[in-house]
């Protein structure tokens, strides 16, 4: 593709010599006419032809550059508009710690829950090859785990954060979570297990020939501070859950205090009740009675 500058150049030049050619014709029909009285001389007329050239030349200069700048002006709206195209349907991986806090019958218990390292893609399109890599290397306390198990369970975890593509393939939507250990307890630990890790991820999309890289921080210290607020709907379960006990042991205390009281069991009761059917009696009235009404 041929640039601004070599486009007008030839256009200039091609004007010089226009007009070259006709002030030889000018020549050869009316011959050395600037030579008549009042004419400039040839002197003053190479002076004006200069100053015309350079003039020419400068505004042919002004026009290339204006044109250039105008191109570039373009080309960065181009890839301006080309990069919105891809922001609005890239890949986008995301890793984070993700805390599931346990909803508790007695509304005064102390907040527990488990705290999860989560991987998942909040964009619109899948993303390809999808390579994580964590420094320093995923750990927790023995405690959250049965003996033995802590060793194998975290080889699993840091081989997926190795560096090496373990999503050939991450699907917007989808969620891979590993455990990482219990709250509070986890938050308040001083133990000396790493509080804090770094995980870059890289990964393509398939309207971008180039990887996309983020690095996202993990950190206890912050975690530990996000607001939970409990489902409204769970809490409504729950308190439904304490209404239901306390009526159980409510109708477990009402037949012995039943008994308590008459010295009989509630069921004979309620069968001798039952044997005593209820008779209603009525009298007919005298016989000068009725023929009177």
């Amino acid at each position: 593709m041929k640039t601004p500058a070599v486009r007008i150049v030839p256009t200039v030049l091609a004007v010089v010599a226009v007009a070259f050619g006709l002030f030889s014709a000018s020549v050869a029909i009316w011959g050395s006419w600037w030579r008549f009285s009042g004419m400039p001389t040839a002197e003053e007329w190479s002076a004006f032809f200069g100053a015309s050239a350079l003039i020419a030349l400068g505004f042919a200069w002004y026009q290339i550059r204006q044109v250039d700048q105008s191109n570039k002006a373009l080309i960065a709206s181009n890839e301006l508009a080309r990069r919105v195209n891809i922001e609005a349907v890239r890949p986008r991986v995301q890793v984070s710690l993700e805390p599931t806090r346990f909803v508790q019958k007695n509304r005064g218990a102390p907040v527990e829950g488990t705290l999860h390292i989560a991987v998942r893609n909040i964009g619109v399109s899948p993303a390809h090859e999808v390579r994580l890599s964590v420094s320093p290397p995923f750990t927790s306390l023995a405690t959250f785990f049965k003996p033995g198990m802590m060793r194998a369970h975290f080889a699993e975890v840091n081989e997926a954060f190795d560096g090496k593509v373990r999503f050939r393939t991450l699907n917007p939507g989808n969620t891979y979570i590993w455990f990482l250990g219990r709250v509070p307890e986890l938050f308040a630990d001083e133990s000396g297990v790493p509080r804090r890790w770094e995980v870059e991820a890289e990964y393509m999309g398939t309207a971008s020939s180039e990887p996309f890289r983020e690095t996202f921080i993990l950190d206890l210290d912050v975690e530990k501070r996000i607001e939970l607020p409990v489902d409204p709907l769970v809490r409504i379960g729950k308190d439904i859950e304490v209404v239901g006990s306390k009526l159980e042991a409510i109708k477990r205390v009402v037949p012995q205090k039943l008994t308590l009281d008459d010295g009989s069991a509630p069921e004979s009761r309620q069968r001798n009740l039952g044997s005593r059917p209820s008779v209603v009696r009525t009298r007919r009235a005298p016989t000068w009675l009725r023929r009177r009404r």
